[in-house]
């Protein structure tokens, strides 16, 4: 069906990655987020395109604080996520993790399991679901991020 969501590809919400502030601690998609679904998020900071997903999302804040599901934004190491200013995004839901991507298997997940063209282009966005299903992907510049996200929302 065009109109309903559906399963469009798969990510395995075992996936780990670094919460920001913990350098040892690794933890996965799945205990960020508990059961049900979520947002995933690669970005890459002070770049245009992540910069407009970001003030598209933070334009909806209260929306997706209200869905009450998680979303992690990942960076693909800790010297993208030090040049990161959240105070450039004022709104942003407070239902965000950050983390590190440190070896990149998250974005190499989506980009394959995704059947992505280009497998650097960032920002890099999936809805997916603790049964590893994805129902949306994003990547790169996109006009409306955040009205697309809860388009899809809505519709779960």
């Amino acid at each position: 069906s065009e109109t309903q969501v559906q399963a469009i590809g798969s990510f395995n919400s075992e996936s780990l990655f670094r919460p920001v502030g913990d350098h040892n601690q690794m933890q996965s998609i799945l205990q960020a987020c508990g059961r049900g679904y979520f947002v995933v998020g690669i970005l890459s900071a002070g770049q245009e395109p992540t910069n407009h997903a970001l003030k598209d999302m933070a334009a909806l804040g209260k929306d997706f604080e209200k869905w009450g599901r998680k979303i992690v934004l990942l960076f693909p190491d800790e010297e993208q996520y030090k040049k990161f200013r959240p105070e450039e995004f004022p709104g942003l839901p407070s239902n965000i993790t950050y983390g590190i991507d440190a070896d990149g298997s998250i974005q190499k997940q989506i980009a394959e399991g995704m059947k992505l063209q280009n497998k650097t282009i960032l920002p890099m966005f999936i809805i997916g679901d603790t049964f590893n299903r994805v129902v949306f992907v994003s990547q790169g510049y996109t006009i409306g991020l955040g009205e697309q996200l809860m388009k899809v929302i809505h519709g779960l």
